[in-house]
C-alpha cells in the first residue's frame, strides 16, 4: 500500500496537482476554495476518516483576507494540533503562508508584514509542539515581502511555475 497523505487548506492547497507531483504515494487533496482556518478545522474529521499517515496543512490566508487577526488562525492551528495528538499515528506537516503580490491582488487585509507575522508564530507553534514547520515564504517572496510574479496570474494564487517551487521545497526536505 502506498504511502497515504493527505494535503489540507484552502484554494491554494486545491489548485495543486499533488498526486501528480508525487506518484509514488496515495495522495488526497482536501484543499477548499476560500475556506478560513475555522471551516478548515471543523471538516477535519473527514481527512481523519480517510487515514493519513501525513497531512500537509497551510491555512490562514483567508482569515487574514476577511481581518481576522493571527491570534484567531493561531488558536485554530492549536485545535488542530491538540486533535492530532490523539493520533499519533499521523504527522503533521505545517507550511508557512505565502506572500501575495500587492500590484495583482489589492486588498487591505493582506499585506507582508501580517503574513510574516503570522508565519513567526507558526514557527514558535512548531517548535514548541515539536511538529515539522515548511518554510515556503521565502522560496515565493521578493526581497519587498511580495509573491513573485512569475509564480502568479493574479498576485493570490500559484500558477504552474509556483507549484512547481513548492514541490520542489516538500522533495528537498525529504518530506516526500
Amino acid at each position: 500500500m502506498k504511502n497515504r497523505i493527505a494535503f489540507l487548506g484552502d484554494s491554494l492547497t486545491e489548485g495543486g496537482c499533488w498526486e501528480e507531483y508525487f506518484p509514488a504515494s496515495e495522495i488526497s487533496n482536501f484543499g477548499i476554495s476560500g475556506e478560513r482556518s475555522d471551516e478548515i478545522l471543523f471538516r477535519l474529521d473527514k481527512v481523519l476518516f480517510w487515514e493519513p499517515k501525513k497531512i500537509f496543512l497551510m491555512m490562514g490566508i483567508n482569515d487574514l483576507g476577511e481581518g481576522l487577526s493571527y491570534e484567531n488562525i493561531l488558536a485554530n492551528y492549536q485545535k488542530i494540533v491538540s486533535i492530532l495528538k490523539e493520533h499519533k499515528h499521523i504527522e503533521l506537516i505545517v507550511q508557512s503562508l505565502l506572500p501575495t503580490n500587492d500590484s495583482l491582488f489589492k486588498s487591505a487585509n493582506f499585506n507582508g508584514m501580517k503574513i510574516l507575522e503570522l508565519n513567526y508564530h507558526l514557527r514558535d507553534l512548531c517548535e514548541k509542539e515539536k511538529i515539522t514547520y515548511v518554510d515556503l515564504y521565502t522560496a515565493f517572496s521578493t526581497y519587498t515581502y511580495q509573491l513573485i510574479k512569475d509564480y502568479t496570474n493574479d498576485g493570490l494564487h500559484l500558477n504552474e511555475a509556483g507549484y512547481r517551487v513548492w514541490k520542489n521545497c516538500l522533495q528537498s526536505q525529504n518530506l516526500i
